[in-house]
């Protein structure tokens, strides 16, 4: 759905090879669907066997990863706490789930929290609100999943809502100086920089950004980004509720009450909008 991340430059001046290796290590572990062994750790990142065992030690040593009887090892629960005590710490993202219980509630749909990770150039999906087991997002975006801010996702045809919101909520430079880099992205898409341009001012003038990628027909919905105390956007509070039955009423609703929450949990960081 995502394209991955590069892989940390183990070797580039300036880092600690050891620890960057070990992070790599420990990535890749994390996308691995069974234990693996040191020869096919060593093999799928270009390490010797014996640099792979050390590393293994030591993450084991303290609590990183689990050795099962024939020798293969796998991620402990110790990097899902590290990341829960991360989730958990988040003020935006905490702030956001807050507020998303109103949403949920008052407009009877499902609601996702998504926060931006300008470092990456991404934005992850922080969690959701009453999504049933068995509803499709809960497959295509299941919590944690990371998505490009400025190309489209992998097997969608344009840009999805809460990629336009928080687009949107950026200062137009950002937009135009990287005309270059999206128009690179976007050469085998059918799709334009100026089909861009018109989501994002579309999304600005209305208030809020509607769905616009082709992976669900059935579903609606919209997004709208809050701010910290700087004004800068750090996420997005998403609707989505099944089109089949919907009537303009509870379009009209929901995209209000998106925008009433949003803006609720930006004043909530500290946000003061000057108009």
């Amino acid at each position: 759905m995502t394209d991955e991340s590069p892989d940390l430059p183990y070797n580039k001046a300036g880092l600690d090879k050891s620890f960057s290796k070990g992070l790599i290590l420990l990535r890749h572990l994390a996308t691995c669907e069974a234990p693996a062994g040191i020869s096919d750790l060593s093999a799928a990142l270009g390490m010797t066997k014996s640099n792979v065992h050390r590393l293994l030690q030591t993450l084991a040593a303290y609590g990183f990863v689990h050795k099962n009887a024939k020798s293969r090892y796998s991620p402990s629960l110790r990097y899902w706490e590290m990341g829960y005590e991360v989730w958990l710490h988040s003020r935006a993202g905490q702030v956001a789930l807050n507020d998303a219980d109103g949403l949920a509630l008052k407009a009877n749909c499902l609601v996702h929290i998504t926060l931006a990770a300008e470092e990456s150039q991404e934005l992850i999906l922080y969690d959701r609100i009453g999504t049933p087991i068995a509803h499709p997002m809960r497959r295509l975006w299941p919590t944690g999943t990371r998505v490009p801010i400025w190309r489209i996702i992998n097997g969608w045809s344009d840009f999805v809502a809460f990629q336009i919101a928080y687009i949107a909520a950026k200062p137009e430079v950002e937009l135009t100086s990287r005309r270059d880099e999206i128009s690179r992205h976007l050469e085998d898409s059918g799709l334009t920089y100026e089909g861009l341009a018109e989501h994002v001012t579309a999304a600005r003038d209305l208030g809020y950004a509607e769905n616009l990628g082709s992976g669900l027909e059935n579903i609606e919905g919209t997004a709208c980004a809050f701010r910290d105390e700087t004004g800068a956007p750090v996420g997005v509070l998403s609707t989505i509720y099944d089109r089949d039955g919907s009537r303009d009423g509870r379009r009209e609703d929901t995209r209000r009450l998106n925008r009433l929450y949003a803006h609720s949990i930006s004043r909530s960081l500290g946000f003061r909008d000057p108009n």
